[in-house]
């Protein structure tokens, strides 16, 4: 007698368990930030992290091995400011930039990208950057972020070279120089807590220094 054929086996799909894990991901990451630019990289700790969160050290530690690994996590979420794992290349505000008809609509458009990114990620910039001379975790972590700003800027310059409405003599190297300057992290902290401009106030110094600098 012929065995009884077997159905193949489904996936097994547990979409609950599944949104507890992010959220829990998620209350131990907006922990992690809060702690670390409140109370800085050594004032921050794996287990008033994982009391802030409610979850226990263990979960903490399970999910992030060390606090390194952890801060790279709230640099990702500062950036991109939310969980999901999509690249920022490729996530909507730089799909509208890629859009746009010319260089002034580009530029206005990365002036909100940058107060965007600044507003939410300065101050878990300054963390990293404190802390990289005497932590080589955070030293590599730093190296890292360097690396992806330059990146930033270099992709700038490109996607604004090939848009019409720019004047004769603007180049890569110096369209990257002036993106570097507004993207970088001590350019908001500088303006914001330095010179006591609001985030909406940034977002327009910046849109002025692009015009100024790259319009006229």
């Amino acid at each position: 007698m012929a065995d009884p054929v077997k159905s193949p086996a489904r996936p097994y799909h547990a979409p609950r368990r599944a949104a507890a894990a992010a959220r829990t991901r998620e209350a131990i990451v907006t922990a992690a930030k809060d702690a670390f630019e409140h109370l800085g990289w050594s004032g921050a700790t794996m287990r008033g992290i994982a009391e802030q969160a409610d979850v226990s050290v263990k979960t903490v530690e399970a999910l992030y091995r060390t606090k390194a690994e952890l801060l790279k996590q709230v640099v990702d979420y500062a950036i991109a400011g939310d969980m999901r794992p999509i690249p920022i290349l490729v996530r909507e505000s730089v799909a509208a930039m890629n859009a746009a008809p010319d260089a002034p609509a580009m530029l206005d458009l990365h002036a909100r990208h940058a107060r965007a990114i600044s507003e939410r990620a300065a101050a878990t910039f300054w963390v990293v950057e404190q802390a990289a001379p005497t932590h080589k975790d955070v030293a590599g972590l730093w190296a890292q972020m360097s690396d992806n700003r330059r990146a930033g800027a270099r992709w700038a310059a490109t996607t604004l070279l090939a848009k019409p409405g720019l004047p004769p003599g603007i180049g890569q190297r110096y369209a990257e120089e002036v993106f570097w300057i507004a993207i970088d992290p001590g350019t908001y902290r500088a303006l914001t807590l330095g010179r006591g401009l609001s985030p909406v106030g940034f977002e327009t110094w910046i849109r002025n220094f692009y015009g100024k600098m790259l319009l006229q």
